[in-house]
């Protein structure tokens, strides 16, 4: 059963090489945006994290509308576009 099914899979290569080389590049770039999201929540809790133990105040631009950047008490400004989810 397992030989038939390698079979008909390297058939289906052979006849359409564009579209199996398509959805391969497809099933990869799914995987990499799947790896990058949760390496991104991962970061979101040490962002957490490390704004409650440097004291991080949110600095506003002048509309007050719009977050620009933290300071915190290591003397470091964080850029919110860094932090965003």
């Amino acid at each position: 059963m397992k030989n038939n099914l390698t079979a008909l899979n390297l058939a289906f290569i052979r006849r359409n090489p564009i579209s199996s080389l398509v959805a391969l590049v497809l099933f990869i770039a799914a995987v990499k945006l799947y790896s990058l999201n949760n390496r991104a929540d991962a970061d979101d809790g040490r962002w957490q994290q490390f704004k409650q133990n440097h004291h991080c105040q949110l600095q506003s631009s002048a509309k007050e509308n719009e977050r620009l950047s933290w300071r915190c008490d290591d003397g470091q400004v964080y850029y919110g576009w860094r932090q965003q989810r």
